[in-house]
């Protein structure tokens, strides 16, 4: 059996899964592929990697195999039996690009696991799963948005998530003239992870300091009164991101597409500037983007300090593309890609391989 779990991209709402906000991200066409059989031991191979693990007890291996072997400790603890397979992993998600590849290995073995044992798991809850594994086994504190969007998207939608309730709504993402693309950027800065559980303690420490316990009681007053000026620049972005989805949300159901880009921009500028996740190279490629007047807008998407740039622009794009790479390869030295970017709906399987 194979399943083929998506990667996603976030039109806006960046670093908000995790504080209580409001997030608009959507499955992409580019898959994790699992193939799994039962086997008298558990085995892993990854085509990626090119390395292989077998295992009776699952234990953290402080490796890629993580991601599988903590789903297996977590379907148990949820209550569902595992029994030993064997499983082959390959992926057309690059690594650090800021796509989820994580969160697309979680849901689609937890997916694949499911199928194998004659499980029916409901999505939002292998959702769930997927998410107390990156937690809890794998140890980074991310919020709930990549798992979501991989397992429960829709083709030619958006996924609207409250994240504080959970409450979600397909949003139709029908761009007529314009395109949605991702500039894989080439760069991964290795402080990544650790400045990401950083921002996740500074948020906290700011909620701390205006006696709040969710940014959704937050007022522009109560950051004004935080003397912390990092603390202050950090809850400033997720007030103001969540203002932007919400904006995004309606300038898509009015197919105003000038304004969807131009809120891209701010965020971006926020990332930037307020939560400090963005690098010189990232801000190199928006800046030449930026001169662009078919560009209608373009930001960071992910976790930060490299990865990739989702763009909403016209059709010629692929022209603009080429002139401001052969920029940013002459000053980096890096070969940035280009990926057109089609939704897709979340986990499948298919039964032929």
């Amino acid at each position: 059996m194979t399943v083929y779990s998506p990667g996603r991209a976030n039109l806006i709402g960046e670093h908000t899964d995790y504080n209580d906000g409001y997030i608009l991200p959507f499955a992409i066409k580019k898959y994790v592929k699992i193939e799994i059989e039962s086997s008298e031991r558990f085995k892993i191979f990854s085509k990626q990697v090119k390395k292989g693990i077998e295992f009776e007890a699952p234990l953290k291996t402080n490796s890629w195999a993580d991601y599988v072997i903590g789903m297996v400790v977590k379907l148990r603890e949820h209550g569902y039996k595992v029994e030993p397979f064997n499983m082959v992993l390959d992926s057309e998600l690059p690594m650090g690009a800021g796509l989820s590849s994580s969160a697309a290995l979680e849901v689609g073995v937890g997916y694949a696991i499911s199928q194998l044992m004659g499980y029916e798991i409901e999505r939002e809850e292998l959702a769930k799963i997927a998410h107390e594994c990156e937690v809890d086994f794998v140890g980074v504190r991310c919020g709930i948005m990549d798992q979501y969007a991989v397992a429960l998207s829709k083709e030619d939608h958006a996924l609207f998530i409250d994240t504080m309730t959970r409450e979600y709504k397909y949003v139709p993402l029908y761009l007529d003239s314009a395109k949605l693309y991702l500039i894989n950027s080439g760069i991964k800065h290795e402080l990544g992870n650790s400045e990401y559980n950083k921002r996740r303690h500074e948020c906290e420490l700011a909620l701390e300091s205006m006696k709040k316990s969710s940014f959704r009681d937050v007022t522009m007053e109560d950051i004004d009164k935080l003397s912390d000026p990092v603390l202050r620049k950090r809850a400033l972005h997720v007030i103001t991101e969540n203002e932007r989805v919400l904006k995004t949300l309606s300038a898509l159901e009015s197919d105003n597409l000038l304004l969807v880009g131009r809120y891209l921009y701010e965020s971006h500028e926020s990332l930037r500037d307020n939560y400090e996740v963005s690098c010189e190279e990232i801000d190199f490629l928006i800046e030449e983007l930026r001169k662009y007047p078919d560009v209608l807008g373009a930001r960071i998407v992910g976790a930060g300090f490299g990865g990739s740039v989702i763009v909403l622009a016209r059709d010629n794009f692929e022209e603009i593309f080429k002139k401001v790479a052969e920029l940013y390869t002459m000053k980096y030295g890096i070969t940035p890609s280009l990926m057109n970017v089609e939704t897709s709906s979340g986990v499948f399987r298919v039964d032929s391989i």
